[in-house]
């Protein structure tokens, strides 16, 4: 009992790491997609040679990731679910000293132009409007940290762990996105842009700096140092902020084939009123980052006043709240200010192949600005079986995950306006959804696009 009960000390201390929220998210880790699947797409129509501009009409996609937490631990750890003491054992077996984790979703639909209405024109025309909601998350954290949070301090008695520093972020918005054409052209450089109204509904933040952990031997007494901050804007159906980003894409052909640069959603959100609890930082009231840093002593739990007995005790801490909280120095506050938006940047290259099976290949690096996402490189191959159907396979490497093989599906179903629609299905990271248990990260996505303009 007395191991319990310390260890319940420490995982609600260390709560306040607050890379625990993710928990209560309602937003799906399982998903898909390539990120740049969103932007607006040249794709060439199955049975003809001329190449059309197709937007998306409707759009579902959602992915997770991770260098080294396998995606059977990610599901329950948003989901919920049993996990065996061996089994995180392993689990933290397998990490590296600093680990990232992610994950992303997105679903929308385009309200305008109605099919039909939509006619090619050389002049500055909003050409689609597309509303949805958006939510993202990432974490980078040590294996320290880890193995404290999920296993608690028993394991590690007369041990000192370094959890050093660790960040983590959520956010949730809807939005309203404009798809601007703007008729100018630099040599064979066309150009398109857009601009995202957005809705803040909910955002967390959370970071550790220099934290540490030390259980003495006989369970008796803890030791917790460093600093750290939380965030927290809960969710609110109105909105707890507002977002303006804006997005630039450029694009010419390349040998029957096509080059494209973007930058999407580059821009800021503002946050009205943010919860804080730090330990160890100096806060201005209009700014949501630190201001500086205050000094923190160590703090030794069983100096609070309890006796050897009172520790064994299953309320003990419940009881000693407040006056752990005080010997932590915990400041509570309300910020509010700007942050910069998770905004994508992207090059790709497209490569159209006639005349046989094998249509073409593309190759890409993206880039999305969110905790845990590194550089991401991409490649895939696009063939046809048939005159009315498009499969693509491919390897990507980084982003939230190590590598992920992916694989996809595209095809002509159903007509508006004499226009054929294509569906997209996307499988993301096979590997992981196949073995879930050994594997990192994995996705679905689907999308439905249609010629809107030529």
């Amino acid at each position: 009992m007395k191991y319990g009960m310390i260890k319940r000390y420490t995982l609600s201390a260390l709560s306040l790491l607050l890379f625990l929220r993710v928990a209560a998210s309602d937003t799906a880790l399982l998903g898909p997609a390539n990120t740049l699947i969103k932007s607006h797409s040249t794709l060439e129509p199955i049975s003809s040679t001329k190449i059309q501009t197709y937007l998306p009409v409707a759009t579902f996609w959602a992915f997770s990731g991770s260098n080294a937490v396998p995606l059977q631990f990610a599901s329950k750890f948003l989901t919920g679910g049993y996990i065996d003491p061996q089994e995180m054992k392993d689990y933290e077996s397998k990490l590296s000293a600093n680990n990232r984790m992610g994950f992303m979703q997105d679903m929308s639909v385009s309200v305008y132009p109605i099919p039909g209405l939509s006619e090619p024109n050389n002049e500055l025309a909003v050409r689609q409007i597309t509303v949805g909601t958006m939510s993202l998350g990432g974490i980078a954290f040590t294996k320290d940290a880890f193995g404290v949070v999920f296993r608690g301090n028993t394991p590690y008695l007369g041990t000192r762990k370094e959890l050093g520093t660790n960040s983590y972020l959520s956010l949730r918005q809807r939005y309203v996105d404009f798809d601007i054409k703007i008729p100018v052209k630099a040599g064979n450089w066309s150009f398109s842009s857009h601009v995202k109204l957005s809705q803040v509904l909910d955002y967390q933040r959370a970071e550790t700096s220099d934290m540490f952990l030390f259980t003495d031997a006989n369970a008796d007494s803890v030791v917790l140092g460093g600093r750290f901050y939380s965030q927290r804007a809960g969710y609110d159906f109105w909105g707890t902020g507002f977002g303006f980003q804006v997005g630039f894409s450029a694009f010419r052909n390349v040998n029957r084939g096509f080059l494209s640069i973007s930058v999407a959603d580059l821009g800021v959100l503002t946050i009205s009123e943010a919860q804080t609890q730090s330990r160890g930082y100096t806060w201005n009231a209009d700014a949501l980052k630190p201001a500086g840093t205050s000094e923190t002593k160590d703090v030794n739990v069983q100096s609070v006043g309890l006796s050897g007995d009172d520790i064994k005790v299953s309320n003990w801490f419940d009881r000693q709240r407040d006056t752990v909280a005080a010997r932590l120095n915990i400041k509570d506050g309300v910020q509010r200010g700007t942050v910069l938006s998770p905004f994508t940047a992207s090059i790709n290259y497209n490569k159209y192949l006639l005349g046989s099976k094998i249509r073409g290949y593309r190759m890409g690096l993206s880039y999305i600005h969110v905790v845990g996402f590194l550089p991401r490189f991409s490649a895939d191959v696009r063939w046809s079986p048939g005159s009315n159907i498009n499969f693509t396979h491919g390897i990507s490497v980084g982003g939230f995950d190590t590598y992920d093989i992916n694989s996809s599906i595209d095809f002509n179903a159903g007509f508006i306006n004499g226009n054929k629609l294509m569906w997209s299905i996307y499988l993301r990271g096979i590997e992981s959804l196949i073995v879930p248990s050994e594997f990192h990260g994995g996705g679905i996505g689907i999308q439905v696009y249609y010629p809107f303009g030529g």
